[in-house]
């Protein structure tokens, strides 16, 4: 009678075990910061390259996920990103303006460690030294909504990013 219980403990144990399934809440993101060559009018001209992409990658985010973004300079000058609308819990000092974080200086990284908690919607980021918002380096952001949490609107029949001046924009179509 005591071995059927222990193992009825056992089986009950090994189901809830098994049966419990977690995302994983990090992200895990490296860049490497570069000059290439960009058309953005159709005229070709030195630009700020992403993993060699113009405009940077395109960052898909769940609300409370841990962005581990590890950002490799690889220009011939100092670098920083600002990262526009997102949050900074407990690390507002990784927000990209200059006097709160250090630029990443040439040949060197830096991790950023953001926390997309509580947020849902359309962002973007950017450089936010000299004159490199003009040359590239910035992408789109998009943190969405846990799928366990429902949003009080139809889900879109589709969207997709635009880049309009130096801003993101997200257009939804219903």
């Amino acid at each position: 009678m005591g071995d059927s219980k222990l193992i009825l403990c056992c089986f009950i144990a090994c189901i809830l075990f098994l049966g419990v399934n977690g995302e994983n809440p990090y992200r895990y993101i490296t860049w490497k910061v570069t000059y290439g060559d960009i058309y953005p009018l159709g005229v070709k001209q030195q630009g700020i390259l992403i993993n060699g992409q113009f405009p940077g990658p395109h960052i898909d985010a769940v609300t409370n996920d841990n962005l581990i973004i590890s950002v490799y300079n690889y220009l011939n000058e100092t670098f920083l990103i600002s990262w526009n609308g997102v949050q900074q819990r407990r690390n507002s000092w990784q927000d990209g303006v200059s006097g709160t974080n250090c630029p990443i200086r040439p040949g060197k990284n830096f991790t950023y460690v953001l926390q997309v908690k509580d947020q849902i919607g359309s962002f973007y980021y950017f450089p936010s030294l000299l004159f490199h918002k003009a040359a590239g380096g910035y992408g789109a952001i998009r943190i969405w909504s846990r799928p366990k949490i429902p949003v009080p609107f139809p889900s879109p029949a589709g969207d997709f990013t635009v880049l309009a001046g130096t801003g993101i924009k997200e257009i939804t179509m219903y």
